[in-house]
Order: structure tokens, then sequence, then C-alpha cells
């Protein structure tokens, strides 16, 4: 999902895995367009691609300054995991359950 204003990328988001446990692989929003509700309109459209593609858990390695931000989304922190790319900085560790709506009968 890439969401953009005018022709400018604002931010963008990835979900992989499979089926159930997915990994949102990257999330970024630019520095200047965030508090305008873009990290929520991409979160949220990623939470409802997982449920479509059948996901019940999407777990997140997060950035410790976004940590506030996945609690708010719903995402609960399970432990600590370590950067990727920097020695010795440990990430949060979050997931975040998808509720799958009950089918009518």
């Amino acid at each position: 999902m890439v969401a953009d204003r005018d022709g400018h990328i604002l931010g963008f988001t990835t979900l992989e895995g499979e089926p159930p446990t997915g990994v949102l692989g990257m999330m970024f929003v630019d520095p200047k367009a965030i508090g305008q509700g873009i990290g929520r309109l991409l979160f949220e459209h990623t939470v409802a691609a997982g449920r479509e593609l059948g996901f019940t858990r999407i777990m997140i390695d997060a950035d410790p300054n976004a940590e506030p931000f996945y609690r708010v989304m719903g995402a609960v922190r399970m432990g600590s995991a370590p950067s990727g790319s920097t020695a010795d900085r440990v990430l949060p560790q979050m997931v975040v359950t998808i509720q799958h709506r009950a089918e009518a009968t």
C-alpha cells in the first residue's frame, strides 16, 4: 500500500508471510506527514488486507519510537528482537490480532 498526495509519496506499508501469521515487513511515513492520519490509514488498510487474505495475526518489529502508535492501533508487546540494521539496538516485538467477522447464516 502506498499513500500519496499530488504525486508525492507520503508513506507505504508491506504485509509479508503466509496465513495465519503475517509480518508487517515495512511501514514508513514521511516525517513531514506524521500527525495527518497517514499512518493510521496505512495500518488499517494493511490489517483489512490481512483479514481478506486469511491472516489472524500480524507480527511487528517496531521502531522504539513507533511503539506508542502501534499500541493505539491495537498491537501488544510480546517481547524484543534485535535490530537487523543497527548493532546493539533492540526493537519492541509486537503483535496485532485480526478479528474476523462472523459469517451471516
